[in-house]
C-alpha cells in the first residue's frame, strides 16, 4: 500500500507507529512471562503455555517487521507490506486454537478430531481474506470477506460448542475462567471482520487505514497476549485442583 498517497497527518502517523511499537513490546514481555512461568503449571498443561510463548514470539517478530515497513512507507522508501500480518496469522491462529484445545480436559481422540477441523478452517479463513485485504475494489473486498467468513463462523461455532460442553465438566473454579475465555474469544475475533470492512464503509481512506491498523493491533494484543494469560490462568487453577499445588 502507498502510505504517502494517503496523506496521513503527523498525529495519525504517530498513532499507528505508536501502536505497532506498543504491540511489539507487549508481545516481547509476554513471551518472557510465558517461557519463564511454564514451571507454574502441571506437566500436562506446559505445552499449552509454551505454545502461548511461541505465539507471542512469532507475533512480536512480525510486528517489528510491520513497524519497520510502516516507517519506510511513511518516508516514501517503499510500499507498506500488509503481508507480514497475514503471514503471522497463518502461523499463530492455528496455534491459538491448539493451545485452547490442549488446556481443555478432553480425551485424545476428541482433541485430534477438533484440531483436524479447526486448523484447516483457520488456514482457509486467513488465506481467503488476504486478496480482499490488499484489493481496492469494493466487489473484491466483499467477495473475499464473505468467503473468509464462512470458515470464521465454522471456527466460532465449533469452539463455542466445545467450550460450552466442557464448562459443565470442569471444576467450579475453572468454569468462570472458561466462560470469560469464551466471551473474550467472541468479542476479540468479531473485531477482525468489522475492521476488514473499514476501507469499504468509510469514505476517508486515511481514517480507514488508521482504524484498521490500530484496531488490528489492539485485537492482536487481546487475542494473543491476553488470551494466553487466560490460558495460563486456567492451567494454574487446574494444576491446583488436580495436584493440590498452591498457586504461587
Amino acid at each position: 500500500m502507498d502510505v504517502v498517497a494517503l496523506d496521513l497527518s503527523p498525529t495519525q502517523i504517530d498513532l499507528v507507529g505508536g501502536f505497532f511499537s506498543l504491540t511489539f513490546a507487549v508481545f516481547l514481555g509476554s513471551a518472557l512471562f510465558f517461557f519463564l512461568s511454564r514451571g507454574d503449571v502441571a506437566p500436562r498443561y506446559r505445552m499449552a503455555v509454551t505454545i502461548s510463548g511461541v505465539i507471542v514470539t512469532i507475533a512480536g517478530y512480525h510486528y517489528f517487521r510491520i513497524l519497520g515497513s510502516f516507517e519506510a512507507a511513511v518516508a516514501g522508501e517503499a510500499l507498506f507490506n500488509e503481508a507480514y500480518r497475514y503471514v503471522d496469522w497463518v502461523i499463530t491462529v492455528p496455534l491459538l486454537l491448539t493451545e485452547l484445545v490442549l488446556v481443555l480436559a478432553i480425551d485424545a481422540s476428541r482433541r485430534k478430531s477438533l484440531l483436524m477441523r479447526l486448523v484447516p478452517y483457520s488456514f482457509l479463513m486467513i488465506v481467503l481474506g488476504y486478496p480482499g485485504e490488499i484489493s481496492q475494489d469494493t466487489g473484491t473486498i466483499w467477495l473475499f470477506w464473505g468467503l473468509s467468513m464462512i470458515f470464521f463462523v465454522l471456527i466460532l461455532v465449533t469452539l463455542f460448542t466445545e467450550i460450552t460442553k466442557q464448562i459443565a465438566a470442569e471444576h467450579a473454579e475453572v468454569q468462570g475462567t472458561l466462560q470469560g475465555l469464551r466471551v473474550v474469544l467472541l468479542v476479540t475475533w468479531l473485531f477482525y471482520p468489522v475492521a476488514y470492512l473499514f476501507p469499504v464503509l468509510l469514505d476517508d481512506a486515511a481514517t480507514a487505514f488508521v482504524l484498521v491498523n490500530v484496531g488490528y493491533a489492539i485485537a492482536d494484543i487481546t487475542a494473543k497476549a491476553g488470551y494466553g494469560l487466560m490460558i495460563h490462568h486456567v492451567a494454574k487453577i487446574k494444576t491446583e485442583v488436580e495436584e493440590a499445588v498452591p498457586v504461587a
